[in-house]
């Protein structure tokens, strides 16, 4: 599977999480590894995920999925990544964009993006993606639930100037989400859609919008990756994304069942990333001359 996942330390390494603190004004190394999520983490947060009682249910806002924060009789916490009340995404799908029917296979749902994509962190050591994990929900049916993160959206970092990240092109978790992004075929990812803690780690939320068919770029979107355009791709992200498995990635891409050619366009898009350099455009929504209507 490539590099060690058991903690970012060994995966990222330490040169990463200098840069990291110095560039964008964080707290030491030692503060942000023993907050981040190991593998064991993930193990026991996901069978939280998957077990436990539901107590309370909301619909949050006006996602194409029609999103849920779900309240869960046990606890499970770590940093910020909380798994008492999650958010669970139903497989009823509002079809509200002309560029996600025209490049996905409709027949796919929203929780099956999710959950691959979950897989796909896991098997390439991003660690961007909070534990996720099928199930059926009381009153609601099937679908994706992904552990909710305690900090938040960039927009609001924006908003609040706390964290203008379009100023941080040296963040490495910018460029390494950016990486998940293309790889992934993301179609959506703005800044409603991933989140920021307060030492400038990146979250990747809101998955549903990703694996084009095939390698469709027309109308993939990253609003982190247009402002990374004519930047030099981080070292360390560079590295991390050479040692990825692409067997493992393959595989998971296999027992997901994608198919109209999802995993071939993930191989092809993966295999560009290991060998670039500079970020360039690598969508339509990436370059931010390119004024498109939703």
């Amino acid at each position: 599977m490539g590099v060690d996942h058991n903690d970012m330390h060994s995966s990222l390494g330490v040169g990463f999480l200098n840069r990291l603190r110095r560039s964008a004004g964080l707290e030491s190394d030692t503060l942000f590894v023993s907050k981040d999520i190991s593998s064991l983490d993930h193990a026991r947060m996901t069978l939280v995920l998957k077990h436990s009682d539901s107590l309370y249910i909301e619909p949050i806002g006006r996602g194409i999925h029609r999103p849920y924060r779900v309240r869960l009789k046990n606890a499970e916490r770590k940093g910020v990544i909380d798994c008492t009340q999650v958010v669970f995404k139903t497989v009823h799908c509002q079809y509200e964009t002309k560029r996600y029917c025209d490049s996905v296979d409709l027949t796919i749902t929203g929780p099956e993006r999710e959950l691959l994509a979950y897989d796909l962190d896991r098997a390439m050591n991003f660690n961007l993606v909070p534990p996720t994990v099928g199930r059926y929900i009381d009153q609601l049916g099937y679908g994706s639930v992904m552990s909710w993160v305690r900090a938040p959206l960039a927009v609001d970092c924006v908003k609040s100037k706390k964290y203008i990240y379009r100023n941080h092109p040296e963040n490495p978790w910018l460029h390494l989400c950016a990486a998940f992004d293309f790889i992934t075929g993301q179609l959506d990812r703005h800044s409603a859609n991933w989140i920021l803690d307060k030492r400038g780690r990146v979250y990747a939320i809101d998955n549903g919008y990703s694996f084009v068919k095939n390698d469709d770029r027309r109308f993939m979107k990253c609003n982190i990756g247009k402002y990374l355009v004519g930047h030099p791709v981080h070292p360390d992200v560079r590295n991390l994304v050479r040692q990825i498995n692409e067997n493992s990635v393959w595989k998971v891409m296999e027992n997901r069942g994608f198919r109209n050619k999802e995993a071939e366009g993930v191989m092809k898009r993966l295999l560009e990333m290991k060998v670039l350099t500079v970020w360039d455009i690598m969508g339509g929504y990436w370059d931010p001359s390119i004024k498109r209507k939703k």
